[in-house]
């Protein structure tokens, strides 16, 4: 497929919106690019769906991320799918760590089968994005500060007939609106054109667009020619064997940075369930970006200016409307 042409408006510059309010993009310091700091159980919905709902373990992970530099970390879990925000308010509170929620949509799996998303129309669904960008996320509203969204997260499904035509139209109208950044799920990199095309041609800038899990789908090639477009990549399997991150994820993080583009990558680490929590399964733990992740491009020789690019200073740049 052959990818588009950069023609979109550019986001101005813009504080971005935490849990606890606005803040400057360079005050986020490192920060996990996609994760999950809490998920509710649904009742209905898929029964592999992740939980992640211990408060105290969570929040032991969060402290050790704080206590291994780790500043920031971007909660990709919409609602109706285990997002809590006064729950994530709480934590970053209690951890003195950064948390930005999301509004959006998930994979359909993730959800009750009568949740309203799937019943409502584009205007709808912009609507209520608009809302939580603006006004608070749904959960909060009774609060007496509620808590908004700072990003958007949508999720593709396995086939461009399968995801949620109105769902993409309704983030597309929200986005154009409000410059948000959207993190777009991927199912390992499939449809990453169709979908740059799809939000380019409704006027998007490729400075609101963050696609997600493409170290699944290590194509250099793409990926630079993606690069190029102005798009953000965001890379997470370091912890994830099935993937085989030595031979894939980090020969393709030393290409893309010789090829010039560490400033179009974003590091993560998604652990998105409770087996993958130091505190809580004996995994590798949220302190493993700041820690592992960051000893690994040191000793691969890699700038402390390209380390910080990568590790949190290209997507709060995004975040703020930034190229």
């Amino acid at each position: 497929m052959t990818l588009p042409t950069v023609s979109g408006p550019t986001p101005g510059r813009r504080l971005v919106t935490t849990v606890q309010g606005p803040l400057p993009h360079g005050s986020l310091g490192i920060t996990d690019a996609h994760n999950h700091a809490w998920i509710s159980r649904v009742p209905g919905a898929d029964p592999a769906s992740p939980v992640l709902d211990p408060f105290d373990e969570i929040l032991r992970e969060l402290v050790h991320y704080g206590e291994a530099g780790g500043q920031t970390i971007l909660d990709c879990q919409p609602e109706g799918c285990g997002r809590d925000g006064n729950r994530l308010l709480e934590l970053s509170k209690a951890a003195n760590v950064t948390l930005i929620a999301c509004t959006g949509f998930h994979r359909r799996k993730y959800y009750a089968p009568d949740h309203r998303l799937w019943a409502a129309s584009s205007t709808q669904i912009s609507e209520f994005l608009l809302s939580e960008l603006k006004q608070g996320l749904a959960e909060t509203l009774q609060s007496t500060s509620p808590v908004r969204a700072g990003f958007m997260k949508i999720a593709l499904e396995g086939s461009w007939a399968e995801c949620p035509q109105a769902a993409l139209e309704g983030a597309a109208h929200a986005a154009l609106q409000s410059g948000a950044m959207i993190e777009i799920h991927t199912e390992k990199g499939a449809l990453a054109e169709r979908i740059c095309t799809y939000f380019m041609d409704e006027g998007l800038s490729p400075v609101q667009l963050v696609l997600c899990h493409m170290d699944k789908r290590p194509d250099a090639s793409l990926h630079q020619a993606l690069a190029s477009l102005g798009l953000l990549l965001e890379y997470d399997t370091f912890f994830r064997p099935k993937y085989n991150p030595a031979a894939n994820l980090w020969p393709l993080i030393e290409v893309m940075v010789k090829a010039g583009c560490s400033d179009r990558i974003a590091l993560a680490t998604d652990m998105a369930g409770a087996d993958l929590y130091f505190s809580t399964g004996g995994g590798p733990g949220l302190a493993g970006l700041a820690g592992e992740i960051r000893d690994q491009l040191r000793f691969r020789g890699l700038s402390e200016e390209t380390q910080l690019q990568m590790l949190g200073g290209n997507v709060a740049r995004r975040l703020a409307g930034i190229q």
